[in-house]
């Protein structure tokens, strides 16, 4: 086994600075930090394996913004997991940090109040994989992928072409598109598979037709507000529920019936989406918190013992309500 020893010894660093970095990052330097993170991959240490006694019995759930309207459904699915078992759920706001390995790298208290952690939408590359390894943290993904490490993610692209096969098949051909800004993978394939199906029915797509603004139900609002500024849809294509929420909000103001004077399709099937009659891509959030949590449990209790690379890719359902004609 591995020895705390070797580590300082191939970061030319003492003891107590290796010791400082695993369990109080803050008080060491950046460059001491990255070469002790480094060596502790290199010769493949990992910290003592905690015995049944020390487990804190929580599963945390590191999310980049806790103000997504998703999240609060995220939680709940994965709270109902957790229910019959008995692991609590502990909620790290990384604060639109997607970088999780260096959220915990400089909070090293909070590492210490979970046995394992569900990583919601957030970047996790080799070194980051090397990290949570070197803790004996077993490690899930949500909504992102890892060749690494087993993921849970959505086919973004094919869910957006579903529901614009579907507007059109109902007769709409100028159809929008509002999307949070294309700062990550979700709505850059979103907006791919809306764009590409567009163009592959011959429909002359015009840049005027996207709109975008924050994933919030304010941001679908001003992203609406500012696509009429331009032209006049048939249907919108929302990238998000919660956008779709401030959409209706503006229609409504602007006296723009739906779906008599409109269409509406949504992404994600919110628990508020079924009140409105909103026609929405179903994401199986629970389906994935059961897979999620289920593998964490397994490697708690070494029904698994190795990390799964498995990357689970699950195609959205199209819920038809009654926002399109």
């Amino acid at each position: 086994m591995v020895q705390i020893k070797e580590v300082a010894s191939e970061a030319g660093v003492s003891l107590s600075t290796v010791s400082r970095v695993l369990n109080n990052p803050g008080l060491v330097k950046s460059e001491t930090k990255e070469r002790v993170y480094n060596a502790i991959e290199k010769v493949g240490y990992k910290p003592p394996k905690k015995d049944i006694t020390s487990r804190s019995y929580t599963i945390g759930l590191a999310i980049p913004d806790i103000k997504i309207d998703f999240i609060g459904e995220l939680v709940r699915r994965v709270q109902q997991e957790l229910d019959n078992t008995q692991y609590d759920l502990v909620l790290f706001n990384m604060k639109r940090n997607r970088k999780v390995s260096r959220y915990f790298r400089e909070n090293a208290a909070f590492r210490k109040k979970v046995d394992a952690l569900i990583i919601f939408s957030s970047t996790l590359d080799s070194e980051s994989v090397s990290f949570f390894r070197s803790l004996n943290i077993p490690i899930v993904l949500l909504q992102s992928r890892c060749k690494e490490e087993k993921s849970i993610s959505t086919n973004n692209y094919l869910g957006a072409s579903d529901a614009i096969k579907y507007l059109l098949g109902r007769g709409y051909k100028k159809i929008a598109f509002v999307g949070w800004k294309p700062e990550d993978d979700h709505i850059i394939e979103r907006y791919n598979g809306y764009r590409n199906t567009l163009e592959k029915a011959g429909i002359d797509y015009k840049e005027e037709w996207a709109s975008f603004d924050a994933l919030t139900r304010e941001g679908g609002y001003k992203a609406t507000e500012n696509l009429f500024k331009k032209f006049r849809p048939e249907a919108i294509f929302y990238a998000c529920d919660s956008m779709a929420f401030g959409g209706y909000q503006y229609l409504k103001e602007k006296n723009i019936k739906i779906p008599d004077d409109i269409g509406i399709v949504g992404f994600d099937d919110l628990n508020f989406s079924s009140v409105i009659g909103l026609t929405t891509m179903r994401q199986f959030l629970q389906v994935k918190a059961n897979m999620a949590v289920n593998y964490l449990l397994d490697r708690l209790k070494e029904r698994i013992k190795q990390p799964t690379a498995e990357e689970i890719c699950i195609t959205p359902e199209l819920v038809i309500r009654n926002s399109t004609r």
